[in-house]
C-alpha cells in the first residue's frame, strides 16, 4: 500500500509505533471491542443448537481463538490492515435457518453442524481460488462511491435494530423481558459520555473513549449486581477442538447455500478493505484485495475445521479508527495475540464472557454512527443528478424495505432464496450494482 499523503489526520499511521503506554491501551481497546462484538453470536448459536453450558463455553473459546488467529493472519499476510474479524451476519443467519428447518424435518442439530463444517471448508477453497486468480480484485472495480456509500448506510441501518434492542436491555435478564428502564438509562448515558469524550481537548481521552466507557459501564453493572453469573471452568487450558460438531458431512443443499453465501460475502470483504484504507489514509492496491481474499478463504477453512460461524472482516473497524485516530498495526497485532490466548485460557474467557451486552451495544452504537457518516461522505463525492438519485433511492428503499418483511412471509421460497431476499443489506447492494452497471450503464458519466 502507498500513502496518499504524508500528513495524515490520524495520531499514528499504519507503520508508526506509538509509545508503549499508548500501544498497550489501544491494544486493550481493540481487544474489548472485538470481544463485545463477537460474544453474542456463539451464545445464541449454542442455545439454538441445544448445547450444554460446558459446550457453549468451548464454542465461545473456539470462536475467540479463531477470530484472533485469522485477524493476525490478515494483518501479517492478507490485506495488512487493522480490521477485526467477526462472525458474518449471513453465516449466522444460515446457521439459524438450517437448524429451524432441520428440526422440523427431524434432523439432529449435530448433523446440521457437521454439514455446515463441510460447507464452510468447500467455500474456503473456492474463495482461495478466486483470490489467487485475481477475481476479488476485479470485484473491487465495481465498488464505486454509489455502491460503497449504499453498502455502509444499509449496514448501519441493518445493525441499528439489534443494537438498539441490546442497549434497551431487551432480553438481557430473560428471553421474555422487555425494555429495562434502568439499563436503558445507563446505555443512553454511556452513549453521550462517549460522544463527549470524543470531542475532548485531551487527545488520549479522545483516542480511548470507547475503552473508558466500556470499563465504566462494566463497573456500574458490577456495583448494581446486574452482571450474569459466571460459568465454572473445569480446566485452565483448553486447546481448540477440531470439528466441534463431529466429522464433516457432505449435504448438497448446504454446500450450494454455503457457496452462494461465500460469493455474496466478497462484497463485504471489498467494502471493509476500502473503508478502512480510507480512514487509515492509504490506498488499497489490487494486490491487497487479492491477498485479503485468499486469507478470507483461509478464514472459512479454519471456521469449518473449528465448527464456528464463518468469519469475515468487519467494516466497524473503520469506526474504531475514526474515533481513536490510531491506525497503527502494532496495537492491533497485540490485541489479536490476546484473543488467541483468551481462546485457550478457560478461566479468563469465562470472566470476560461476563461483559454485559448492553454496555457493549451502547459503546458500539457510537462506532456505528461513524459507518453511516462514511456512507454519506461517499455520496458527497458524486453529483446527485437524476440518475444517481434514482440509483440511491431504489437501492436504499429496496434494501431497507426488505428489512421489514417478516421472515415467515419468505418461508414459501427455497431456503437459500428466502435468506438472500430476506437480507436487505445484500439485496440493496446488489440492486445498486445492477442499476449502475446494467440499467444506467450507457448513461454513466
Amino acid at each position: 500500500m502507498e500513502s496518499q499523503r504524508e500528513a495524515t489526520k490520524n495520531l499514528y499511521g499504519l507503520d508508526e509505533k506509538p509509545p508503549v503506554s499508548v500501544t498497550m491501551t489501544a491494544a486493550l481497546q481493540w481487544f474489548f471491542i472485538t470481544l463485545s462484538g463477537s460474544l453474542v453470536v456463539p451464545l445464541v448459536i449454542g442455545e439454538m443448537y441445544g448445547l450444554s453450558p460446558q459446550q457453549v463455553g468451548q464454542f465461545v473459546q473456539q470462536t475467540f481463538f479463531l477470530i484472533g488467529l485469522v485477524s493476525l493472519l490478515q494483518i501479517l499476510f492478507g490485506h495488512r490492515l487493522p480490521i477485526t474479524e467477526g462472525s458474518a451476519g449471513m453465516w449466522w443467519g444460515i446457521f439459524i435457518i438450517l437448524v429451524n428447518l432441520g428440526t422440523v424435518a427431524g434432523q439432529a442439530p449435530q448433523e446440521i453442524g457437521q454439514s455446515l463444517e463441510m460447507g464452510l471448508i468447500i467455500t474456503g477453497i473456492m474463495l482461495i481460488i478466486l483470490g489467487a486468480t485475481g477475481f476479488i480484485g476485479k470485484v473491487q472495480q465495481i465498488f464505486t462511491p454509489l455502491v460503497s456509500g449504499g453498502y455502509l448506510i444499509l449496514l448501519a441501518v441493518s445493525l441499528s435494530g439489534p443494537v438498539m434492542n441490546g442497549m434497551l436491555g431487551i432480553g438481557y435478564f430473560s428471553k421474555e423481558s422487555g425494555v429495562e428502564p434502568a439499563l436503558a438509562m445507563i446505555s443512553i448515558a454511556l452513549v453521550f459520555f462517549t460522544l463527549i469524550m470524543i470531542r475532548s481537548p485531551f487527545k488520549y481521552v479522545r483516542s480511548f473513549a470507547i475503552l473508558i466507557s466500556m470499563i465504566i459501564g462494566w463497573l456500574i453493572y458490577l456495583v448494581m449486581d446486574w452482571t450474569k453469573p459466571l460459568q465454572e471452568a473445569n480446566e485452565i487450558f483448553a486447546l481448540p477442538q477440531p470439528f466441534f460438531w463431529g466429522p464433516p458431512v457432505f449435504h448438497l443443499g448446504t454446500v450450494l447455500t454455503s457457496l452462494v453465501t461465500g460469493l455474496i460475502l466478497i462484497t463485504n470483504l471489498v467494502a471493509s478493505i476500502a473503508v478502512v484504507s480510507h480512514v487509515s489514509n492509504v490506498r488499497a492496491r489490487e494486490e491487497d484485495y487479492r491477498r485479503g481474499g485468499i486469507m478470507t478463504g483461509v478464514a472459512h477453512l479454519l471456521s469449518g475445521f473449528g465448527g464456528i460461524v464463518g468469519l469475515v472482516p468487519l467494516s466497524i473497524s473503520a469506526g474504531v479508527i475514526q474515533v481513536s485516530r490510531i491506525a497503527a498495526r502494532l496495537p492491533f497485532i497485540i490485541a489479536t495475540i490476546m484473543l488467541i490466548l483468551l481462546g485457550v485460557l478457560s478461566p479468563v474467557s469465562r470472566i470476560l464472557a461476563g461483559l454485559p451486552s448492553p454496555v457493549g451495544y451502547a459503546v458500539m452504537f457510537v462506532t456505528y454512527t461513524q459507518l453511516l457518516g462514511f456512507g454519506l461522505r461517499d455520496f458527497g463525492r458524486i453529483i446527485l443528478d437524476e440518475r444517481n438519485i434514482l440509483i440511491i433511492g431504489l437501492g436504499l428503499l429496496g434494501g431497507i424495505g426488505l428489512m421489514f418483511v417478516p421472515p415467515e412471509a419468505l418461508q414459501v421460497l427455497p431456503p437459500i432464496f428466502s435468506y438472500i431476499f430476506g437480507n436487505g443489506l445484500v439485496m440493496g447492494v446488489l440492486l445498486i450494482i445492477f442499476m449502475e452497471q446494467v440499467v444506467f450503464r450507457n448513461r454513466h458519466h
